[in-house]
């Protein structure tokens, strides 16, 4: 028998939620809570899948599977990959998470890569990483009719601390920096990904529309923001609000490249930019849950440098940048009714097999 095993770690998004499915670029870290798929191949036919944390298992016939829903992950990832595996393919498979799903951190995304992984690994096809990372953006977004984008399996799938320019060729950059005093400050509110970016991803492009009609010369890649600015001002509607907001958040995310890259131990502008990303997303797209920003005053007031929402908001998860204040910082959070952890930087996906 053949034992495969598959570890993705989960992701912060330092700098570029919402600018991912825009096309535009985008700054992570990988972080040290994972998702683990282990199987052994049974060669009966059958494939059997332990979801230990949900304490949920699922068995079906090695033969193309029926998408039901917009969660159907496994066998969206198992689809990509069943006319590739032998016909007496069979497998008992257990899925272990320290990842918590709903939080920002790309559960969903991370488990469709560490699926991915798996079932290319079984089929004998060994993909690059970054080839890896399209597929599993090809099980969850593009097969299950999402609106998101690959920033999250390029971050699960490579590791470390990436530059990545969501846009074809998809180039991407690691960069060499250690980041430390990270905390996640979790509001124990779960949040509604799929239905928040489809509706927001349409506001961005009614203000898109908008400027169009205005200047056909707009782009998302180098259009001033200024002009964008102006028109706001002129016109408040919701579109131009939610497309002021991807712009600024594109500076942002320019702006962080340059410091990660050259100066990468300037703690304080790191953490400007971190507070300056999260005025952003509670100004101009408004994901930012008063519960949320109560405990990100806690947070600030017992010595963190910075804080930005992560994720697609509206409930879910925060990062805290607190070098040196980490144990204060999440002593606050804790005692307010959140509940907040360290995380470390971390490798990106790991296979292996016997």
């Amino acid at each position: 028998m053949k034992e495969l095993n598959v570890s993705v770690p989960g992701r912060a998004c330092l700098f570029g939620e919402d600018v991912d499915y825009m096309g535009l670029e985008v700054i992570t870290l990988a972080i040290n809570n994972r998702i683990n798929v282990s199987g052994t191949i049974t060669n009966d036919n059958i494939i059997r899948i332990n979801l230990t944390d949900l304490e949920k298992a699922i068995q079906f016939e090695n033969k193309n599977q029926p998408i039901r829903s917009k969660k159907d992950y496994i066998f969206s990832a198992f689809n990509i990959y069943q006319k590739r595996l032998p016909k007496s393919f069979g497998a008992k498979i257990e899925v272990k998470s320290s990842l918590s799903m709903g939080k920002g951190l790309s559960s969903s995304s991370a488990f469709c890569a560490a699926l991915v992984a798996f079932f290319d690994k079984a089929a004998g096809v060994n993909s690059s990483d970054k080839e890896l990372a399209k597929q599993a953006y090809l099980a969850e977004v593009v097969n299950l009719n999402q609106a998101g984008g690959m920033m999250d399996h390029f971050a699960s799938v490579l590791g470390g601390i990436i530059y990545l320019e969501c846009r074809g060729p998809y180039n991407f950059e690691r960069l060499n920096v250690k980041l430390n005093g990270l905390i996640i400050g979790d509001t124990l509110k779960q949040k509604e990904t799929i239905q928040t970016l489809m509706v927001r991803k349409k506001e961005i492009y009614d203000g898109i529309d908008w400027m169009k009609q205005k200047d056909q010369n707009f782009n998302l890649l180098d259009y001033p923001i200024g002009i964008v600015k102006e028109e706001y001002q002129e016109k408040e509607s919701v579109g131009l609000r939610r497309l002021l907001g991807i712009l600024g958040i594109r500076e942002v995310v320019r702006d962080g490249y340059d410091l990660l890259k050259n100066d990468g131990g300037n703690k304080n502008r790191f953490a400007e930019l971190l507070n300056q990303h999260h005025h952003i997303q509670q100004e101009y797209l408004e994901n930012v849950t008063p519960r949320m920003q109560e405990l990100i005053l806690y947070a600030n007031n017992a010595g963190a440098l910075g804080c930005k929402l992560m994720g697609s908001g509206n409930g879910g998860s925060f990062l805290a940048f607190a070098p040196n204040r980490e144990e204060e910082v999440m002593k606050a959070i804790n005692e307010h009714g959140g509940e907040a952890y360290l995380v470390q930087q971390d490798r990106g996906l790991e296979s292996s097999s016997k």
